[in-house]
């Protein structure tokens, strides 16, 4: 490994210990990406309903997709405020692996600054001109969907930054975005995994909560949870399948741990497919029999999910760094050293 281009670590110490800055990243991590993939999926159901209500000539599906682009514009901030402390945290414990990650794409990775905020502008524009533009339909869908391209695009940026970051001994290969989308391994099927995250489950969630405290919901109101429940279901069917690409694209000796070498490992995977295959269960009863019983159990089973996913991801990251982290180990394991 001494040829490997990883630099030894800050001499400033890591600001508290390892755990909890493990712990820090895996929960802000988690609610910076619910945020993410709820305005992914809400931009894109907005214009996909707006393009269906367009061909249909259907009042309800306009509605539906104007509350669908009112929540998306909401989320889209939080996300990015959410996403500031796992950002700062991953930068200053994989400090040695995330830097030169980045530096490799250094000049795509400060787009997203520009795209983001071209993107903010594209949803205020979507949201607010629904009834001036009421008969320039084709214009507005445009408006939408040139936003969910580039909402689309910039989770790319960070997954290949992320993903590179694993693999130190391909970085003197390749240099640049583009070409890093076909070097590395898991790229694309870590995007796959993430684009179908959530789609429609925020939706189901927030008109059964509102029609529980409310006792009742409008007609496009109730569509859209049903409608959410449905698609939250199909996603969660072709996310399960995604999953096991995702795992397959490990490499051997990584993928092993998940099944059967490593017992933690192989814990949490089994558990994550279990609580998969219940959600799905609970999502088919409460799309086609509206039942809030099973919204209730699907809310539980998703918070589940969602965590256990998070701490596996840390546990991917991890197994693939922990071989460099002898020879290349970070500041606070130095000094313990030293002592």
């Amino acid at each position: 490994m001494n040829n490997l281009p990883i630099s030894p670590d800050n001499p400033l110490p890591i600001p508290g210990p390892i755990g909890l800055m493990e712990l820090l990243i895996i929960v802000t991590f988690i609610i910076h990406i619910l945020f993410v993939n709820f305005t992914v999926s809400l931009a894109t159901g907005a214009v996909g309903l707006e393009i269906a209500g367009k061909i249909r000539k259907n009042a309800l599906l306009y509605h539906m997709a104007k509350s669908c682009s009112f929540h998306a514009s909401i989320h889209k901030s939080i996300a990015v405020v959410m996403g500031v402390a796992p950002l700062l945290i991953i930068s200053v414990i994989y400090t040695q692996y995330f830097y030169p990650s980045t530096i490799l794409i250094g000049k795509t990775w400060l787009s997203v600054i520009p795209l983001l905020i071209i993107a903010f502008l594209l949803l205020y524009l979507y949201k607010f001109t629904w009834d001036k533009w009421e008969n320039k339909k084709a214009l507005h869908i445009l408006v939408g969907f040139a936003a969910v391209l580039i909402l689309l695009y910039i989770p790319l940026i960070f997954i290949v930054n992320i993903t590179s970051m694993l693999y130190p001994d391909k970085w003197g290969d390749v240099q640049g975005f583009f070409p890093s989308l076909l070097h590395y391994p898991q790229i694309w099927e870590r995007y796959l995994h993430f684009i179908l995250a959530t789609g429609g489950f925020y939706v189901f969630l927030f008109y059964a909560y509102k029609n529980r405290k409310k006792g009742g919901l409008e007609d496009y109101e109730q569509s859209l949870k049903l409608f959410g429940a449905k698609v939250g279901l199909w996603i969660t069917v072709l996310q399960l399948i995604a999953g096991f690409l995702l795992l397959f694209a490990f490499k051997t000796e990584v993928r092993i741990l998940f099944m059967g070498e490593d017992l933690l490992l192989t814990t949490l995977l089994m558990i994550s497919i279990v609580l998969t295959i219940i959600l799905c269960i609970f999502l088919f009863l409460a799309g086609y029999k509206d039942s809030f019983k099973s919204f209730v159990l699907s809310a539980a089973v998703f918070v589940l999910i969602v965590g256990i996913m998070g701490w596996i991801r840390h546990e991917v990251r991890e197994t693939y760094l922990s071989p460099y982290f002898d020879e290349f180990p970070r500041t606070e394991q130095s000094l313990e050293l030293e002592k």
